[in-house]
């Protein structure tokens, strides 16, 4: 057996510490795997739409796109942007060195790089997950005001950038039905 099932395991029971940091029971907390199976079904459904995407590629691509954090844990975006490419630069190195599935380590490598579209596409899908997650969030009363708002930011600055933010406010509106009743103490 690969030893990278072992870590992907980690992150069935890990918690994302963003939402543990504003008071979402741990009962309850969105985990990095089910942050992954989302961030994928999000990719599935958005890389259908768009024509020559590979699925397969984006939908690998998010399912390890954490795969890092089974090592140093789930580390809050306000503290990865400080700490910059260092905190990229070490689960890297972890990955690298603990993973014994080459076509993983690739995969994860190329995902870090943001090398192709099929990347981008896949960060896109993981802001557009930890957005529809913040969401029910906060809609059962949690301050998460602040992650739903710059997810929302980040996903309309990467759908723009991607030229798919036509499509993106397509697939949003039908899952986020009272979009225009959002407010944000930050913004």
């Amino acid at each position: 057996m690969s030893n990278s099932i072992f870590y992907a395991k980690i992150l069935l029971n890990l918690a994302r510490t963003g939402w543990l940091l504003r008071g979402v029971p741990a009962s309850i907390a969105e985990t990095v795997a089910e942050h992954s199976f989302l961030s994928a079904y999000v990719c599935i459904e958005i890389g259908s739409g768009i024509q020559g995407v590979d699925i397969g590629k984006v939908v690998l691509y998010s399912l390890i796109h954490d795969l890092g954090e089974a090592f140093v844990g789930d580390i809050t975006k306000p503290v990865g942007l400080r700490l910059g490419e260092l905190k990229s630069r070490i689960e890297e190195d972890y990955v690298v060195k603990n993973i014994d599935n080459e076509m993983i380590k690739e995969f994860y490598k190329r995902y870090v790089s943001q090398s192709d579209f099929e990347a981008k596409l896949a960060k896109l899908c993981n802001y557009i997950s930890t957005l529809l997650i913040g969401l029910d969030y906060k809609k059962l009363g949690y301050e998460v005001d602040e992650i739903v708002y710059n997810m929302y930011n980040e996903v309309e600055k990467l759908s723009k950038e991607l030229n798919i933010r036509e499509y993106v406010e397509k697939l949003l509106s039908k899952l986020i039905t009272d979009v225009e009743n959002i407010t944000f103490k930050n913004g």
